[in-house]
C-alpha cells in the first residue's frame, strides 16, 4: 500500500510539475513581447539568423542525413544522444519536412533494431527491467488487444525508454508490421513536436519556439496524470476480483 501510494504521488506530482513549467514557459512569452526586451533582443536577432542561413545551406546534405541516421543505430545498442536532441538537431538543420522524414526513418531503424534484437535474445535486459513490473508485464504478455493497448500508450508516455519496450516486444507474438505502426502512431506527437522546436531553435524567444515546448509538457502532465488513473483502477479491480474469488471459496 505504502510503495502505491509512493507511486501514486510521485506521478501526480510529476504531472503538476510539467504543468507548472508549461504556465512559467507561456508566462516568459508575455515578458520576452515587452518592447525594452524586444529592443534588446534586436541586436542578436541578425547573429541567429546568419547562422540559420549557415547551417541550412552547408548542413543540410545527405551526408548529414546519414551521420544522423548512423547515430540512431549506434544508439540501439549504446547509450548514446537522447533522442530528443537527435530530432532537434534534425529540425535546426533541414526543411521542417525534410526533418520530419529524416527523423521517422531514424526512429524506424531503432525501433527495428530493438524489435529484431528481442526477437533474437528473448529480450534480453528489457525483460530483465521490466519483470521488476508484474502488472504492466503480464499485461503486455496477456494477448494481441492487451499488447497494442500497451505499446501505444508506453509511445505516448513521457520517460519510458524506448529501446527497452521495442526489445520486449520482440519477444511477443505481436508482427512488426502492427507493431511499427501502432509505434508510430502513439511516438507521431512528438515526432512533429520536437521537429517544430528544432526549426526555431535560432529564434528561441518566438511563440513558435516556446508554445511548442509548452505543449510537450502539457501533454506529458496529462498522460502522466492519465497513467496513474489506470493503474489506481486496474489495482482496484484486482483487488476487488481477488476479494470475490477468496469470498467464494470460503
Amino acid at each position: 500500500m505504502v510503495k502505491e501510494n509512493t507511486r501514486s504521488y510521485m506521478l501526480n506530482f510529476s504531472a503538476f510539475l510539467c504543468f507548472l513549467i508549461a504556465l512559467v514557459l507561456v508566462a516568459l512569452l508575455q515578458i520576452f513581447q515587452n518592447e525594452n526586451f524586444m529592443l534588446w533582443y534586436s541586436r542578436y536577432t541578425d547573429t541567429l539568423r546568419s547562422y540559420e542561413e549557415w547551417i541550412k545551406t552547408n548542413g543540410a546534405t545527405f551526408l548529414t542525413a546519414l551521420l544522423i541516421w548512423v547515430n540512431y543505430s549506434v544508439k540501439a545498442y549504446i547509450p548514446w544522444v537522447p533522442i530528443t536532441f537527435l530530432m532537434l538537431i534534425t529540425g535546426a538543420v533541414f526543411q521542417w519536412y525534410e526533418a520530419l522524414l529524416i527523423s521517422a526513418f531514424g526512429m524506424f531503424i531503432l525501433f527495428s533494431f530493438k524489435y529484431y534484437y528481442g526477437k533474437s535474445y528473448n529480450g534480453g535486459n528489457a525483460e530483465k527491467i521490466l519483470a521488476k513490473f508484474d502488472k504492466a508485464h503480464n499485461f503486455i504478455e496477456s494477448g494481441k488487444t492487451g499488447s497494442v493497448l500497451t505499446l501505444f500508450i508506453s509511445r505516448l508516455m513521457p520517460g519510458i525508454s524506448v529501446n527497452a519496450i521495442s526489445q520486449l516486444y520482440g519477444t511477443t507474438d505481436i508482427k512488426f508490421t502492427k507493431f511499427t505502426a501502432v509505434s508510430f502512431l502513439g511516438y507521431s506527437y512528438k515526432l512533429f513536436s520536437y521537429t517544430i522546436i528544432g526549426k526555431n531553435v535560432y529564434d528561441p524567444i518566438s511563440p513558435s519556439f516556446i508554445l511548442p515546448v509548452a505543449s510537450l509538457f502539457i501533454f506529458s502532465g496529462i498522460m502522466l496524470l492519465m497513467l496513474n488513473g489506470v493503474i489506481n483502477i486496474t489495482s482496484f479491480t484486482i483487488k476487488t476480483f481477488n476479494k470475490e474469488k477468496r469470498k467464494k471459496k470460503g
